[in-house]
């Protein structure tokens, strides 16, 4: 076959769950990098092709393309842009139907408190746009195109760019890979069955047992080829999900109820933790979502509870690298003269050493004061913007708390909030800098942001939480009235310079401005 010769053929080979591909471009398009841009994140360059990979080869120029696939020709082109299109979804479907690691089935996915969320369905059903609007309200993206699911029937990511119909990119604000966000497999709870159809008011029929498992057998990739390990798969699931089988609305009255669904599934559960059946989950969501979403007038039913994520802000790189390792000098030149943390005690004591509660040590505030302008400048800076990012009303504020910490071998501090006492009540934000030598010679110290359960009488922490690991020159912003912990830290050795630090820093509200029509002008 002749080959282009304006240029030198252009090669990569990549892998995903198993399935090796090796892509040759002949045609001097730049199809190669083009094509890695497009590919979902699971796919993983590798140095070679191992032995019975997936061979392509694209040859030709503008108006005629073609691609040549495993010696059998499989496509010809006009434009660059049909033959990367093609390119695409024909290696996305070679990798579903020739993995032996995982089985494929066309779904979208999105993670929520640890639980996966499933939505069947191929092309012109609403699943993309239901995903974009659950991703939209904070869930996880895991996958618009497959559910990948292993021998157990946990689903793994397959981050593929989500376009939605009518549109040729991503929208910027779906953010759906963030730098914080898990991938990790999860355990199907809910699987909403069934394509949009415009007006109708969401009255699914709530299937559990082992037709939970239809509509994922449905849509497996590889239903004739691989039918016993599919049928093991989806006896593996069936038991913990809850299926939502039938026509639904807008995407948005959709996606408030599922996740409101699980939200009040998983807090009926911590409810009745200590029960003989607290551990099943789908028993609750099947009880909540007949109670919800079979109602009469087919609203949902008022909530006495609900789970709200804490919210936080990160942001990375927050000095410069010069003042980070003056920073880091500081506390290392000062290693003698940290001093066992305290708490504040139950009658508003402060400096009550507590090893149940905390251990670490902390720096005496005179000796970070000389750090302190670094952190000054760029704070009251980016305070509004932060505020508004948690959600939280204007304040003034009355004081900035600071504190430099250490923790080494087994240090921790247990769950607790910031404002707890008296003499803390009036902290608002909380927020934590995060130092250490590079490499990390430390594992855990990552900081538990837990969930909160709102009810009508208050509020208080819930058993979910979000994870954030201390990456080295980042600050988190979050509510002091949040439940938070820090998990417990090892570093690699007893040098001091292996252990994990902080500036751990409060904004105190000041006392509310009078409003001027409010005072007696005579």
């Amino acid at each position: 076959m002749d080959l282009n010769t304006n240029s030198p053929p252009e090669e990569i080979a990549v892998s995903c769950y198993g399935v090796t591909l090796r892509i040759v471009d002949a045609t001097g398009a730049g199809l190669c990098s083009r094509l890695r841009d497009s590919l979902a994140p699971e796919f993983v360059v590798v140095s070679t092709a191992s032995p019975g990979a997936v061979s392509y080869l694209v040859t030709g120029e503008r108006p005629r393309y073609r691609i040549v696939r495993d010696d059998s020709e499989m496509f010809a082109g006009a434009t660059d842009e049909d033959v990367l299109a093609w390119l695409c979804q024909d290696v996305e479907n070679t990798v579903a139907r020739r993995s032996r690691q995982m089985l494929f089935v066309h779904a979208g996915v999105i993670g929520w408190r640890g639980l996966a969320i499933v939505i069947p369905g191929r092309s012109h059903s609403g699943k993309s746009t239901l995903i974009a609007e659950l991703v939209r309200r904070g869930a996880a993206y895991y996958s618009d195109e497959f559910a990948v699911l292993d021998d157990v029937g946990r689903v793994h990511p397959y981050r593929r760019r989500l376009v939605l119909r009518g549109e040729t990119r991503p929208r910027a604000e779906l953010r759906l890979l963030r730098a914080d966000q898990p991938s990790d497999p999860l355990p199907i709870a809910v699987v909403v069955a069934g394509s949009y159809q415009p007006g109708v008011i969401w009255r699914p029929t709530i299937v559990r047992g082992a037709r939970a498992a239809l509509p994922l057998i449905d849509g497996t990739v590889q239903g004739r080829e691989e039918s016993e390990r599919m049928l093991r798969i989806a006896a593996c699931v069936a038991p913990g999900i809850v299926t939502l089988q039938g026509p639904r609305p807008d995407a948005r009255d959709v996606a408030a109820q599922v996740l409101e669904l699980v939200d009040d599934a998983l807090v009926s559960r911590a409810l009745r933790a200590g029960e003989s059946d607290s551990g099943d989950l789908a028993a609750d969501l099947g009880r909540l979502a007949e109670m919800r979403l079979l109602s009469r007038d087919g609203r949902p039913a008022p909530t006495p509870r609900r789970l709200e994520t804490t919210r936080y802000v990160r942001m990375m790189d927050f000095l410069a690298p010069e003042e980070h390792r003056r920073l880091l000098d500081h506390v290392l030149a000062h290693k003698d003269a940290f001093q066992e943390s305290g708490i504040v005690g139950p009658d508003g004591e402060s400096g009550v050493v507590d090893y149940g509660v905390r251990k670490s040590r902390t720096l005496d505030n005179q000796r970070l004061e000389d750090m302190w302008e670094m952190f000054e400048r760029r704070l009251a800076g980016i305070l509004p913007a932060v505020r508004r990012e948690l959600g939280m009303p204007w304040f003034s504020v009355d004081k900035i708390e600071r504190q430099l910490t250490v923790h080494g071998t087994g240090d921790f501090f247990g769950p607790h909030v910031d404002t707890g006492t008296a003499i803390v009540a009036k902290r608002r934000i909380s927020c934590v800098y995060y130092f250490h030598e590079t490499p990390r010679r430390f594992t855990g110290g990552e900081l538990k942001l837990y969930d909160n359960w709102v009810t009508p009488t208050g509020s208080t922490g819930a058993p979910t939480h979000t994870t954030l690991a201390p990456v080295d020159n980042s600050i988190v912003f979050f509510p002091s009235d949040a439940f938070h912990e820090v998990c417990p830290v090892q570093p690699g050795s007893d040098a001091f310079g292996d252990s994990r630090f902080t500036v751990t820093i409060w904004f105190h509200e000041g006392s509310r401005p009078v409003r001027l029509d409010a005072v007696d002008a005579r």
